[in-house]
């Protein structure tokens, strides 16, 4: 599993820097299972630079918490079981 930390500086990179970013990107692309997470920037604006990623669907920090999103993912790789993630999410949810 990746997962890319999608920033407005990440996005610049693709925009101006396609070999080196480009081809970074692409061997994240061909693992089975990558999660972006969004920070600072949109989905629509990631589909504009590289559809492929955006299609992959993800998170945002701008839609919930950086620790929910960390729970989640957690929970995507068996870290920790549903139930613990319930309980994760509930004790966040009560800060």
């Amino acid at each position: 599993m990746g997962i890319v930390l999608v920033t407005p500086a990440m996005l610049d990179k693709l925009r101006t820097d396609r070999s080196i970013a480009s081809n970074e990107l692409s061997a994240l692309l061909r693992r089975s299972l990558l999660v972006p997470v969004m920070h600072g920037v949109t989905f629509e604006e990631l589909d504009q630079v590289t559809p492929t990623l955006a299609s992959r669907g993800g998170f945002s920090t701008a839609e919930e918490p950086m620790e929910d999103i960390v729970v989640k993912i957690a929970e995507l790789v068996g870290i920790v079981t549903e139930e613990e993630a319930d309980e994760l999410s509930m004790k966040s949810a009560a800060k």
